[in-house]
């Protein structure tokens, strides 16, 4: 595993773009490095055969308020409705929802919520489960919770685990509510890239020949100092 900024100094030696007048952004080559991580991980993901890699995996944590019930979003009846206070990093999507694997209290042991669509959500008060604690992600991004039980209102934080299209928004993000000064989910020259080896691999492979087609130079293959 490799910290982003390795990856991009990598991808910089291997096409001798390492001076300051290059025309080629760090921006540029981290845009590639996650447009087609996404793209593998999607492709992973829609296999049903695959288990996750949990190297892919990133978490945050965020705070939790009650809003209006109008906020829903609909004519249903609901209640009491807990929301993050800020929305979460776009997940990445695949065929069947969005890849988020864990919605669940701060507790470490604690049994993670029912996360669901918004439809099994807002009529789960006919389930005989309806004291549960059913979480969803709405279009605008935050993640709601809507309960029978009275305890919702206890929520004040919450921890979500997933696959997010560009890791590097979790920069902004933390894995403590309340605490002073945590550390951010993603630190650019600390944190490892959120993919597995293989793939960083074959994306390192198809960046270089993209960087190589916009400044049109010869490759070194022998990896040396030679400008030949």
């Amino acid at each position: 595993m490799a910290t982003i900024n390795k990856l991009v100094y990598d991808a910089r030696e291997a096409v001798r773009q390492l001076v300051d007048d290059t025309n080629i952004s760090d921006r540029y080559i981290i845009y590639l490095y996650n447009i087609l991580r996404a793209q593998r991980l999607r492709q992973d993901a829609n296999d049903l055969q695959k288990i996750t890699d949990n190297s892919v995996l990133q978490t945050l944590c965020l705070e939790v308020e009650e809003v209006d019930a109008g906020t829903c979003n609909t004519s249903f009846d609901c209640d009491t409705v807990m929301r993050t206070v800020r929305p979460i990093p776009k997940p990445l999507e695949t065929h069947l929802k969005a890849a988020l694997t864990a919605v669940r209290p701060t507790n470490r042991i604690a049994v993670p919520f029912n996360f669901v669509t918004k439809e099994k959500a807002l009529y789960s008060k006919y389930s005989p489960f309806k004291y549960a604690i059913y979480a969803f992600l709405d279009d605008d991004l935050h993640i709601y919770f809507l309960s029978e039980s009275n305890a919702i209102r206890l929520l004040s934080c919450v921890t979500i685990t997933g696959i997010f299209e560009d890791p590097l928004e979790l920069k902004s993000y933390v894995n403590c509510c309340g605490c002073n000064t945590p550390p951010p989910c993603f630190d650019l020259m600390t944190t490892d890239y959120p993919l597995q080896p293989h793939h960083i691999v074959s994306i390192r492979e198809e960046i270089i020949q993209n960087l190589l087609r916009t400044i049109q130079i010869p490759e070194d293959k022998n990896n040396n100092s030679d400008d030949n």
